[in-house]
């Protein structure tokens, strides 16, 4: 089954950048299902600019946040998936977004044609392993960023409910020593358009 890095649309200009993260959690590593009861259930992080804000879908500069309807979608594939709930307040602009912040099962995936930045915060190319295991939606575990991975299905689902504020990114398998680039990667289509997108 195929796979897809899910992650923020960085070709919209004025997205939340939000100033007090560590009022939730000191930093994005301590984002796990292991630290869940050091992490409020509700959350208000507040994104203060003078206009108005580009509440996408999908945030990920930051934390790795969702809307509710994509909370809704990750739901109906893995329904025991835990969230925080995040309320993103500009005061200035007086508007605000609820969001959640998934708690990923993390996977040992990356495989050796992957090439990580030497402070694993920035994935400059993605190689997964093939697990016939693998859930529905996971994150790669050991890194300083979050490289989020969702199934076909459930990005088909995301789509046809028109959610489609979000980036779509094809993925590389290495499968006994050799890497394989499935047929549908070069298709080069944009998801803003109910379509996939591959990256640029």
């Amino acid at each position: 089954m195929e796979y897809f890095r899910i992650r923020q649309d960085h070709r919209y200009l004025h997205p939340p950048v939000i100033t007090n993260t560590i009022d939730m959690v000191p930093g994005r590593r301590a984002v796990s299902l292991e630290n869940s009861k050091r992490i409020p259930d509700v959350n208000i992080l507040f994104a203060d600019a003078p206009y108005s804000l580009d509440f996408l879908d999908v945030l990920d500069s930051q934390l790795f946040l969702v809307s509710p309807e994509v909370k809704k979608v990750f739901l109906i594939y893995e329904p025991e998936m835990a969230f925080k709930e995040v309320c993103i307040l500009n005061n200035k602009a007086e508007e605000y977004r609820l969001y959640a912040l998934p708690l990923f099962l993390e996977m040992d995936c990356l495989a050796e044609g992957s090439i990580v930045s030497p402070d694993r915060s920035h994935v400059k190319r993605l190689c997964l392993r093939k697990d016939p295991e693998a859930p529905s939606i996971f994150k790669a575990a050991g890194l300083m960023t979050d490289v989020v991975m969702i199934r076909l299905d459930v990005a088909e689902s995301l789509l046809r409910r028109g959610i489609q504020r979000f980036l779509l990114e094809p993925v590389e398998w290495e499968e006994e020593g050799k890497t394989q680039r499935e047929p549908w990667m070069d298709r080069g289509l944009d998801n803003r358009k109910g379509r996939l997108w591959k990256g640029e």
